[in-house]
């Protein structure tokens, strides 16, 4: 195990050879090369990179470097778009929302799109949804309840019109100059995942809901709409025909098919803590040997 950065880190993510995070007392996104960073070399000095300052290394150097105008980044969302390829990366900033777009020849993230909104505060959702009818994606930045209805109603921000911000059920008949901020009581949401182009799965307190882009519920033959779980939901994972939720003291696997359960693990003596869910599901889990020591372990689930 070795020290990458030395600095305070809330958020990363890997692509190809590149380390992007979000590091710092007021956070701020970082491009990492991370190859180089391992061998603690850079390619033209003889000396490692440890004993220059870093101020000192010109810039097309460097190992690690700030992305412009993104001091106070909170939060940050990776998608790939399955239509035509493309990953984008969208950060949440102050008083504004940034997209870009990730380019080979440079290996870098390259900003398409720039919208000035004021995001909810706490920002418990961040997470973008693709259509094949539009060019960039949607960013999800809150869920609420419909009055008197099971009907959701997602709040999102537009990349591709006029619309910076608008309310699911206007996608229908959206005229592209619209600006609605609804006035209701935001869901204390786990989990927004797009499953297919027309099926969001929503995760709040110990419901999973699946719902079209405009809120309603997705009724199909194939799959459920609705999963309901005995125990407070921490955190998901969502597998192409289940759903793993975790608590605190274990993990329950549900059919998207039927809703049966499909897996369980419960452990009192032990908490667990999910780590990341990209192609493996990593847990952390830590049991009290005493009231002043723990044993600490961590492993990996396959599914």
């Amino acid at each position: 195990m070795d020290q990458l950065y030395p600095r305070r880190t809330i958020w990363l993510y890997v692509i190809k050879d590149v380390l992007m995070s979000l590091s710092g007392k007021t956070p701020q996104l970082y491009r990492h090369d991370l190859p180089a960073l391992q061998s603690k070399q850079s390619h033209r000095f003889s000396l490692h990179v440890n004993r220059i300052p870093e101020r000192l290394v010109p810039r097309k150097f460097a190992l690690t470097t700030r992305v412009p105008d993104t001091k106070g980044c909170t939060k940050c969302t990776v998608a790939r778009n399955p239509y035509n390829g493309y990953k984008y990366l969208c950060g949440a900033l102050p008083h504004s929302q940034g997209t870009g777009g990730w380019y080979d020849p440079l290996n870098k993230f390259m900003l398409l799109k720039h919208v000035e909104c004021t995001l909810p505060q706490p920002l418990n959702v961040f997470e973008m949804a693709i259509t094949p009818e539009m060019e960039y994606p949607m960013v999800c930045v809150s869920v609420k309840q419909a009055y008197q209805s099971d009907r959701l109603k997602l709040e999102l921000i537009n990349m591709n019109s006029g619309a910076s911000w608008f309310h699911s059920d206007e996608l229908e008949d959206m005229d592209g100059t619209a600006t609605v901020i609804p006035r209701r009581e935001n869901l204390s949401v786990i989990a927004v995942t797009q499953l297919e182009k027309d099926a969001i799965l929503v995760c709040y307190s110990n419901v999973v809901k699946i719902v079209t882009l405009q809120g309603r519920v997705r009724t199909t033959r194939k799959q459920v709409s609705e999963l309901h779980f005995d125990f407070q939901i921490e955190s998901i994972v969502c597998l192409p025909d289940s759903v793993l939720a975790f608590h605190k003291h274990g993990v329950q696997g549900r059919s998207l098919k039927n809703g049966e359960v499909t897996q369980e693990i419960v452990d009192k003596s032990r908490v667990y803590k999910l780590l990341g869910s990209d192609k493996l599901v990593f847990v952390f889990t830590f049991a009290f040997v005493t009231p002043q020591y723990f044993k600490l372990n961590s492993f990996v689930l396959y599914v």
